[in-house]
């Protein structure tokens, strides 16, 4: 492909920049897209971050060890050795792009630096020492270039046992990570180790202990400078030495400020310093390191990847091609081509090799990943036999693959062991995801995975027994399928070890006793084992319970200062957030360690499944489609009603209720409105079900946070005396007035209106048990109402009120200190007769004087 395009854009800047986070959001706002990582572990974790957002579906994961690749995958989530070359996408991100100078691997981030490409648009992500090279190689290139969210600086602490907590030791020796670890738990109780050998379960397991502050340090090699994104306040150098695979060296600037740069999240400023034998630091590089001012890099890493397969001879002169630029540096010995030099010269091999085809397996052969990290022949051999397998038979035979997987599965063995066992294991997942090598491949995926996984898990037991714990007698024979006998399970839930209560299951997770666990923090690997266990079963038959099982409790019990939870049963499994509106909150499932990433994603689908046709079914008709061919003003009162939760005043669309037409009023009728005098309503939301979800969801929505229980109508009643305040917006969510302290639903309201002004007809009138009886109020909250509906009222002797309508333009509400009392008096006969001048009958003092 042409390397010059002018949809480049390369984002720059040292760690804790958010370029990952900004990369991810522009390539999921095109319709599909590939995602290039340095490691499987980032691959992973943005994959599961993709799914969560746009469905599993829609989502594909491409390392050299796992292959997850749905038939509707519009966006690939990839090792950049894994990157698809066979398909077009809108955008491709690449992250990293400073690794085109590593030695080992420079050439393959060099290759898909000139040659993968996005439609619409391609984007670098890596540090400012790329911008100058980018510049010659793309003219056109964009940059956006970033600063750290945070500030980083040089700590001349260099006392170990004064290093504070949160903080990470490194060190570039598997030996010297060992005693470091070691010391800190014998004088701190203990660290977490993370080494690049680790497998990416068993690295997210220790750094879940880190971050959970089960311990407060972390022991690490530089491969904590990539991906890992820790609340880390203090990086400290055990050493600035590292072998680099060919030689001992110095660590450039770069890498130590690389590394120092995980120190600091997001605005949380961080430290770095050299402990005491790490030699020392000049002032300038202390000063580059804070302003992430490096050389920039001038060469980059170069291999030919448009291979010929015709012949051996073709084959090595296509690898010998040489660029064409001098910022190139031509790529020789890599691994891959060693091994395959190696292997032609082989007079087993080299007779097979008669066609381009099994030149290019034996090719694909050579780069399967030294896992091991053996460097001898004994690698090479286990090359050679794999292609013989492919020539001879054209796939790897079932008998030799079981021999050399299925033993695998001892997971016994100490930290040594297991980590060459998952070594050994990694190259299997890797053989059994590559096409057309082996039949039943998905079988075979399916087993190594699960090896992986439980090698892992053993490991990082190893790993803690030995770094933090030393209380683990319980556990050291245990596996997979039996339990020491000391450990017992009461009604599936209790889970006791030697008679004493360890800790009990809530929901899918385990909550530990903490008298238990007082003296020993890591003690407890294998009941959360067996705990998981528990929790895969229980969220199984969760999957599979009726919708009727969930909801959200008693919702006088919810606590609203805090998220409101959604109950399976009588436990909480999830909460609702604010979704994109009020109608649409976000379902998510509580998170914890004993709930896988897949079986979270299962558990949200789940609850947002069910919130939507709970919606959908209580407050009918909001989920309904719009109908055609609406007039403009029927379609802004539905609008309008259904946003405000069926209940919104009527004078905004006055002008146009007084010449509604039958059809427009019919149309508003059957889309479940109805129209009031002063309010429009729906029936439907009125009824207990749906007035309390309409409460829940303006609640999540607007993030209403507040102590005591939502004010909400008891027994049906459809008025009642308000205790708390609320925002005004609550009480038509819910259907009701609010006047002062007292609510009153808005479809009696109407009702009590309908009756009064029936009475006002015939002039004043006093309060009477037709008016109060609908509402069951007294006199006073009446007198409430009729004021909010219009009237004016005097209060008699008798503690009675009269309304009446005044001709004159005054005020509709009198305040409570201006309503009058009248005392009427009974006049005598001949006051009466002395009385020409006859009264007007529909005056309030001639209703007076007839009811007295």
């Amino acid at each position: 492909m042409k390397a010059e395009y002018n949809n480049l854009v390369a984002v720059l800047g040292p760690t804790n920049t958010g370029k990952t986070y900004l990369a991810f959001e522009r390539l999921m706002s095109y319709q599909s897209g590939i995602f290039g990582f340095p490691l499987r572990l980032l691959a992973r974790e943005n994959y599961d971050k993709a799914v969560k957002k746009i469905g599993i579906n829609n989502v594909a994961l491409v390392t050299g060890e796992e292959k997850f690749i749905p038939k509707e995958a519009k966006y690939f989530f990839c090792t950049v050795e894994s990157i698809p070359k066979n398909i077009n996408v809108e955008c491709v991100a690449i992250d990293e792009i400073q690794l085109a100078s590593d030695y080992e691997r420079g050439h393959i981030f060099t290759e898909h630096l000139l040659n993968t490409r996005g439609e619409f648009e391609t984007i670098f992500l890596g540090a400012l020492t790329m911008k100058p090279l980018l510049s010659k190689i793309f003219p056109n290139i964009k940059f956006e270039l970033r600063e750290r969210f945070s500030k980083l600086s040089y700590n001349s602490n260099r006392s170990f046992s004064k290093l504070r907590p949160r903080s990470a030791v490194i060190a570039f020796n598997v030996n010297n990570v060992y005693e470091i670890a070691e010391n800190l738990r014998s004088h701190r109780g203990g660290a977490a180790v993370v080494l690049g050998s680790l497998s990416p379960r068993t690295r997210n397991a220790q750094v879940e202990i880190y971050e959970e502050k089960k311990v407060d340090y972390l022991v690490a090699t530089d491969a904590i400078g990539m991906g890992l994104n820790l609340n880390i306040d203090h990086i400290a150098f055990s050493s600035i030495e590292k072998y680099d695979g060919r030689f001992k060296r110095n660590l450039y600037t770069t890498e130590i400020g690389q590394i120092a740069g995980r120190a600091g999240r997001y605005e949380n400023n961080g430290t770095f310093s050299l402990l005491k034998n790490a030699g020392e630091l000049d002032i300038k590089t202390i000063r580059d390191i804070e302003d992430s001012n490096f050389i920039p890099i001038n060469k980059i890493y170069w291999r030919n990847s448009s291979l010929d397969f015709s012949n051996i001879n073709n084959f090595l002169l296509s690898l010998k091609q040489y660029p064409v630029h001098n910022y190139y540096i031509h790529k020789k010995n890599a691994t891959d081509e060693i091994n395959f030099r190696y292997l032609i010269e082989d007079q087993n091999v080299k007779k097979l090799l008669t066609t381009g085809e099994r030149i290019k397996i034996l090719w694909d052969v050579c780069r399967i990943p030294d896992f091991q990290k053996l460097f001898n022949d004994a690698y090479v051999q286990f090359l050679k036999t794999i292609f013989l397998l492919l020539v001879k038979n054209e796939k790897i035979p079932k008998l030799w693959l079981e021999k050399n997987i299925l033993g695998l599965q001892n997971f016994n063995g100490g930290i040594e062991e297991l980590s060459l066992k998952i070594s050994q294991v990694r190259t299997w997942t890797y053989i059994s995801n590559h096409q057309n090598w082996i039949d039943n491949e998905k079988y075979w995926q399916e087993i190594t995975q699960t090896i992986e996984n439980e090698l892992s898990d053993s490991l990082h037991e190893g790993l803690t027994n030995r770094f933090v714990d030393a209380n683990s007698k319980y556990f050291i024979q245990s596996n997979k399928n039996e339990f020491n006998q000391n450990l017992s399970v009461l009604d599936d839930k209790i889970i006791k070890i030697n008679n004493k209560e360890y800790g009990s299951l809530h929901s899918f997770n385990l909550k530990l006793n903490k008298d238990a666990i007082s003296n020993s923090l890591f003690s407890l690997t294998h009941v959360k084992k067996l705990a998981r266990k528990m929790i895969e079963e229980k969220i199984k038959i969760f999957l599979n319970a009726p919708d009727a099982s969930i909801g959200f409790g008693n919702i006088n019990e919810i606590n609203f200062n805090e998220s409101i939870k959604i109950y399976w049963g009588e436990e909480a499994v999830g909460y609702l957030s604010k979704g994109p509106n009020i109608f649409s909150p976000n379902a998510e499932a509580l998170s914890n360690e004993y709930i896988s990433s897949e079986n979270k994603l299962l558990i949200a689908a789940k609850l947002q499944k069910w919130i939507e046709q709970l919606v959908k079914t209580l407050l009918w008709p909001v989920k309904e489609i719009e109908i055609e061919n609406v007039p403009t003003n029927v379609r802004a009162i539905k609008f309008n009603v259904f946003e405000n939760f069926g209940t919104l005043p009527i004078d905004k669309f006055g002008a146009f209720i007084k010449n509604i037409s039958i059809e427009e009023k019919n149309l508003i009728s059957k889309s479940g409105i109805r129209i009031g005098a002063k309010y429009f309503f729906v029936p439907n939301f009125l009824k207990k079900a749906p007035m309390e979800l309409s409460a829940i969801l303006w609640c999540v929505f607007n993030n209403y946070k507040f102590d005591g229980s939502l004010p909400l109508p008891k027994d049906g009643r459809v008025s009642f005396e308000v205790q708390n305040q609320m925002k005004r917006e609550y009480w038509a969510t819910i259907g009701y007035i609010k006047l002062n302290d007292f609510a009153l639903r808005v479809d009696v309201f109407e009702r009590i209106f309908f009756i009064a002004r029936q009475k006002i007809k015939k002039g004043p009138f006093i309060d009477s048990s037709d008016l109060m009886n609908p509402v069951g109020c007294d006199r006073n909250q009446l007198k409430e109402i009729l004021r909010f509906c219009g009237f004016s009222v005097l209060k008699l002797n008798n503690e009675r009120y009269l309304f009446y309508n005044i001709i004159k333009k005054v005020s509709s509400k009198l305040p409570k200190n201006k309503i009058k009392k009248i005392d009427i008096k009974k006049k005598s006969k001949t006051t009466k007769n002395k009385n020409k001048k006859q009264a007007d009958p529909n005056s309030p003092f001639a209703v007076l004087e007839k009811l007295l």
